[in-house]
């Protein structure tokens, strides 16, 4: 069974298919309350989160990832990720370079998910202290 990864908003096409190569892919809009409803039951199941836009993953979220590994963001400042809780429970949270833009970015955060659920420490991590746990 491959591992799922839960993404929160429609990517460029490249990123998809080099998540799609390894993994399940799922979109969870979260403008609507269906979609809130519909994330938080695929994060259950979901082994990866890559968020293409603010989205708040706090103690609330995370009490329901029974198998998420990484959240990893396609933007430089994950102000709406709880990174303290997702340490605590060994998730990764990355982030990409300011000099990666658009779809860039996208792939980047395509290759930390890749990383992570392979067992590697993913490029953009934000919490270190999980590589020297592992």
């Amino acid at each position: 069974m491959k591992p799922l990864i839960v993404i929160t908003q429609r990517l460029h096409n490249e990123p998809i298919e080099l998540l799609h190569a390894v993994c399940d892919v799922a979109f969870a809009e979260l403008h609507t309350a269906y979609g809130r409803h519909t994330f938080r039951e695929m994060m259950r199941h979901a082994s990866g989160l890559l968020v293409a836009s603010p989205a708040h993953v706090d103690e609330r979220v995370l009490e329901r990832c029974l198998h998420l590994r990484i959240v990893a963001c396609t933007y430089r400042i994950p102000e709406h990720i709880d990174i303290t809780a997702c340490t605590r429970r060994s998730i990764w949270v990355t982030n990409v370079s300011s000099r990666w833009l658009g779809k860039e970015a996208e792939l980047e955060a395509a290759r930390n998910v890749l990383d992570a659920i392979s067992g590697d420490t993913p490029r953009g991590a934000l919490n270190d202290a999980l590589s020297t746990a592992a």
